[in-house]
């Protein structure tokens, strides 16, 4: 999640670099419950830094840029950081219920 939102804030403020083909073709990706979870920890951990090293660093300009592939109103960076960290959150909180064995949903969980 965090490297893809890396590059939607590239996208959304028009430094993306071109696309580049998925290295593999079309392999899918591998399914989360056959990765190692110590490795899948390590890199979500480097992943995360990085995506906060470079959100302390956005201008109040970057923030409030909007993108203009959308129609108006434009959503701005920072309303799309909030969604993402709001995933974030539902996310954890459906692991940690799964890990409790509770098998509930995470509280205001859309599905």
């Amino acid at each position: 999640m965090c490297i893809l939102f890396h590059r939607r804030i590239d996208t959304f403020l028009g430094t993306a670099p071109p696309a580049a083909p998925a290295p593999g073709g079309s392999e899918p990706p591998p399914r989360y419950r056959d990765e190692d979870a110590r490795r899948a920890s390590e890199e979500l951990g480097r992943a995360a830094g990085a995506l906060a090293g470079r959100l302390a660093v956005l201008t109040d300009d970057d923030w409030e840029h909007e993108d203009p592939r959308f129609p108006a109103p434009r959503p701005n960076l920072d309303l799309l950081t909030r969604h993402f960290l709001h995933d974030i959150i539902h996310s954890l909180s459906e692991v940690l219920n799964e890990a409790r064995g509770t098998g509930r949903k995470a509280v205001g969980s859309h599905g």
